[in-house]
């Protein structure tokens, strides 16, 4: 097995808890894509910031290109709104919990291409940037193909998808006081 498919199989509950909280999201509403977009606003830039730090080694290729904190600030300014204080507490002390982090950064991005066809059916000309980052580009692929030849060892793996599961769970709680922020 590849650290991918048991990062995936390891985190199936944090994925499914988090799909469900952010499908409580009607894109169709402007307020509701508003708070999704502040929930993202809330964890993605220090993730970001923290990944920035790491040795480059330990960074898929392109990162720098890969960063989507610059179209989420875009989208959230074109909405009139400023990008919530980080709710982080998520620890990226090593090579391994990176991995588990950008596991599921990474992954975001095919969940983002679904999101931007269902907001652009019901809000035309929304601001959707942060969704379609990245479109055409080949990052998940590319990404996959990265991440499937990391070598880790049993200690490493376990910290990968504690890596994961501390990013998942950051967006749960983001989601859930998401609907506060747009107030």
């Amino acid at each position: 097995m590849t650290l991918r498919t048991t990062l995936r199989a390891a985190t199936r509950q944090d994925h499914d808890r988090v799909d469900q909280l952010g499908g409580a999201f009607d894109l169709a509403r402007q307020d509701d894509y508003q708070a999704f977009l502040l929930a993202h606003a809330a964890v993605l830039p220090a993730l970001e910031l923290d990944l920035d730090a790491a040795p480059a080694q330990h960074l898929p290729p392109a990162w720098p290109q890969r960063r989507r904190s610059g179209a989420l600030a875009a989208d959230l300014a074109l909405l009139g709104l400023s990008p919530p204080p980080s709710t982080i507490t998520v620890t990226l002390e090593d090579r391994a919990t990176r991995l588990g982090a950008l596991y599921v950064l990474e992954g975001s991005r095919l969940g983002g291409a679904i999101l931007r066809r269902r907001l652009l059916t019901s809000q035309p000309g929304a601001p959707d940037g942060y969704l379609a980052h990245g479109e055409g580009l080949g990052h998940w692929r590319s990404f996959v193909d990265w991440l499937d030849v990391q070598t880790v060892d049993a200690a490493e793996t376990r910290a990968a998808i504690g890596g994961a599961r501390q990013v998942f769970g950051a967006f749960a709680l983001a989601f859930q006081g998401a609907p506060a922020l747009v107030r």
